[in-house]
């Protein structure tokens, strides 16, 4: 990222391969994102369609272009403190990876300078026109001799000889840093497969890493290919680190920048062994709920919540803007605390791998989701639900959860013996969630009658109602409702109960609408 980014073993097997199977023909070999049906194919972030025609798919390649230039143009004047809020460097440079080949002709070179490694640099064919990579402009490229690369374990980290200074933005790392980065890629690389991860595609040499000052630019680290991709296929990729995080600040310091950045920017390297094309949110979110299992006492990735389902509950788990998808990475939080178990020494909770296990190929990220949760039992629609009601109280539903943000209310009303009924209606979004919140001012003995109208259950929606009654904790509870969406109930509302609150949650994959009414007598 430019980051700143229970069942038994033989059961499970079983059901993966038959949600496998099942995925594989809701899927198809061109599939395209179902996540959010107005997606635009030439929107950045969008998975990249296999079959368009030809005046798309060059608007989609000169798009992707576009958006790299955008980020490394403006990283140079960026503050690393603002380089989470862009768009993410590693992503744009999947999209444009995978849509180069569809670019005009004047316009090849650009992709390859930008894709182009920094060790070895973009050299255009004589008499081509093209610019050569420089330092200082555009990402990295080596102008100094590459000094021996420091390598073990599979991975070797690649520097430039010189003298390390932090004052002229050298790529330079001090004497000791490339075996320090050398160090924690091991250390992450292990976990990852420990944990049953498969490891990245092979270019025919070891993993390679660069460092060189992306400090300068805002940028922490990315990791693409420089390979000729296209479709829902498998990639080989480098990475590229900073040189010293000197940049970033006091915390979580050089060192804790430099393992989570690692980490997450890896995992990308490891995606990309599934399915280089990839919904953009689910790599994004995985990715940094890995960095917080590798490294969790960083807790860097907490500064993403607000952009996710615990600071924007209205917004589509799969939003692909912004801080979103890194936000996102909650929803995987829940999902591991929630299904545990591991499988090996890795101490990776296996849903998650279970999921990029059936992300391989055809299916989608909605897909691969559900599939890993019929495997447990469940499903989207219910896990998706009980998530939405958790994170209004995350301090009582997620071990770290005192730390996080809770989700807003949709709206607040007080009933009383002077306004006994509301009636409202909100849009609720997919993969999106609405709270609202009856307080009851009520001195004596009431109830509250409530209807619910939300999506209907096919489509994926899903009710629960919380009840706090006074020297209790809350309750929350599934309101069963119709095939069709509604349900009325009447629930206790006098002076022992402090509020009711209604969360409506839709798993679809379409946007919907939510309407309640509500009476206390």
């Amino acid at each position: 990222m430019s980051r700143r980014s229970h069942f038994p073993f033989l059961g499970l097997l079983s059901a993966l391969l038959a949600a496998l199977l099942t995925v594989s023909v809701l899927g198809g070999t061109a599939r395209a994102d179902d996540t959010d049906p107005a997606a635009d194919p030439a929107a950045p972030g969008a998975a990249v369609p296999v079959d368009i025609d030809d005046d798309v798919a060059q608007a989609t390649a000169e798009q992707a272009l576009e958006t790299v230039q955008d980020i490394v143009e403006a990283a140079p004047n960026a503050a690393p403190t603002d380089a989470t809020t862009g768009a993410d460097l590693t992503m744009a440079l999947r999209d444009l990876a995978l849509t180069r080949d569809d670019l005009p002709t004047s316009l090849q070179d650009d992709a390859a300078r930008l894709l182009a490694r920094p060790g070895t640099g973009y050299r255009p064919p004589p008499g081509s026109g093209g610019i050569e990579c420089t330092n200082g402009s555009g990402l990295p490229c080596y102008t100094a001799p590459e000094a021996a690369p420091t390598c073990g374990s599979g991975i070797c980290v690649h520097y430039v000889q010189g003298a390390y200074s932090p004052s002229t933005g050298s790529d330079a790392p001090a004497p000791n840093y490339p075996a320090a980065v050398l160090n924690v890629m091991k250390n992450v690389a292990s976990r990852y497969v420990a944990s049953g991860y498969r490891t990245p595609v092979s270019d025919g040499n070891e993993f390679d890493v660069y460092l060189a000052d992306l400090g300068k630019r805002g940028l922490y680290g990315y990791c693409t290919t420089d390979q000729r991709v296209g479709g829902h296929v498998t990639a080989a990729a480098y990475c590229v680190l900073d040189n010293d995080y000197a940049e970033f600040g006091p915390v979580p310091g050089p060192l804790g920048n430099l393992q989570v950045t690692a980490a997450h920017e890896y995992f990308h390297a490891v995606q990309f062994a599934y399915d280089v094309n990839e919904d953009t949110w689910l790599l994004e979110a995985t990715a940094t709920w890995a960095e917080d299992e590798v490294y969790p006492a960083i807790n860097d990735n907490l500064q993403y919540l607000k952009g996710g389902p615990l600071g924007q509950p209205a917004q589509p788990l799969d939003h692909r803007k912004g801080l979103a998808p890194y936000g996102a990475w909650i929803f995987f939080k829940y999902l591991s605390e929630h299904f545990p178990a591991v499988n090996g020494p890795g101490g990776m909770p296996t849903i998650v791998r279970d999921i990029w296990d059936l992300a391989a190929g055809p299916a989608n990220s909605r897909q691969a989701i559900n599939a890993a949760l019929a495997a447990r039992g469940t499903d989207l629609r219910t896990q998706f639900g009980w998530f939405t009601a958790a994170n209004r109280r995350p301090a009582l539903n997620y071990a770290e959860g005192g730390a996080y943000p809770r989700a807003r209310l949709w709206r607040g009303v007080k009933l009383s013996g002077s306004r006994r009924s509301v009636s409202d209606s909100v849009e609720l979004r997919h993969l999106a969630s609405r709270t609202i919140r009856f307080k009851s001012k009520f001195r004596g003995k009431a109830h509250l009658r409530v209807h619910v109208d939300g999506p209907k259950r096919k489509k994926g929606g899903y009710v629960l109602v919380t009840i706090k009654k006074k020297g209790q904790a809350p309750l929350t509870k599934m309101v069963k409702i119709n095939r069709k969406g509604d349900k009325t109930k009447r629930y206790e509302f006098g002076k022992k109960v402090q509020w009711i609150e209604i969360t409506f949650a839709n798993a679809g994959k379409k946007d919907a609408t939510a309407k309640v009414s509500a009476t206390a007598r």
